[in-house]
């Protein structure tokens, strides 16, 4: 029985001392693992040793002093309106300014439409007024130049030369159509003859120019043509907002340009749009 009771003994004792042993080992363990989460030295020499660097937000950019949104950029202006101080913005006023944001550059960019269509006030009241009604004509594209144009309404004035409808207004006036009717065969020996034979070759963004006694040059460029009956005259009227030159001649008929009479029925019109003037200094 002795000796039973003393392996008992030993037994507990070898126990209790691997408890222990078990016990001191997690304490050391734990301690050791809480050290190394606060110790700055032990994270860099876990990350590699590379510093973290701290970021600052930039400061937020005031509407006021922001350039203005230029066309085609209107959805940018308003996620930066929107995003402007999140973080102090619920999301209905974030939806609030974005609205504004578009319904301004809407506005501006309707403003600037409008400002592109409408010829300058200030370009047109700058045109001085020459003292005569006198013009000069060229259309490189045909090999006129320099062609005087009388302001006239007798048809038979234009055996010499081409004529300006007087009902229509000149180039130095606002909104208009400056209209200039020549024959295609015309009388040799003046400048009537074949002054406006080619003129059915003219295609859209060929130019003409018009000059008047200042020195002042009037260019546009051709942008449609018409054919249309001798009793048509709508096609004489002015367009408001629009700077233009039509020029006038006979044909045959509809769609043919290459018979040459003899009863000229149909009237072919070029129409071109003013691109620039020209002050002589």
């Amino acid at each position: 029985m002795g000796k039973r009771s003393d392996r008992r003994k030993f037994r507990r004792r070898r126990w209790a001392a691997f408890f222990l042993l078990l016990s001191l080992a997690l304490v050391v363990f734990g301690v050791m693992l809480l050290s190394g989460m606060g110790s700055p030295d032990q994270q860099q020499a876990a990350s590699g040793g590379v510093d973290k660097a701290t970021v600052e937000r930039a400061a937020s950019v005031r509407v006021a002093d922001a350039p203005e949104t230029a066309s085609g950029q209107k959805r940018d202006k308003a996620e930066f309106l929107a995003s402007e101080e999140e973080d102090k913005k619920t999301a209905t006023e974030k939806n609030e300014v974005a609205q504004e944001a578009v319904q301004e550059a809407d506005e501006i960019a309707g403003a600037r439409d409008q400002a592109a269509q409408k010829p300058d006030p200030k370009m047109r009241s700058a045109i001085p007024t020459p003292p005569t009604d006198d013009l000069w004509m060229s259309i490189p594209a045909i090999g006129l130049y320099d062609n005087y144009v009388t302001n006239s309404g007798a048809h038979s004035a234009m055996d010499s030369g081409a004529i300006k409808l007087p009902e229509t207004a000149f180039p130095w006036q606002d909104n208009a159509n400056t209209y200039i009717a020549a024959h295609r065969l015309g009388w040799p020996g003046t400048a009537s003859y074949h002054q406006f034979y080619d003129l059915p070759l003219l295609a859209e963004g060929d130019v003409i120019y018009l000059g008047d006694v200042n020195g002042t040059t009037y260019t546009y460029e051709v942008t449609g043509f018409k054919e249309i009956t001798p009793d048509e005259t709508w096609v004489t009227a002015p367009q408001p907002g629009r700077d233009m030159l039509s020029l006038q001649t006979c044909i045959e008929n509809f769609g043919d340009y290459w018979t040459m009479g003899p009863n000229w029925n149909v009237r072919y019109i070029v129409q071109a749009d003013r691109v620039s003037v020209d002050i002589a200094k």
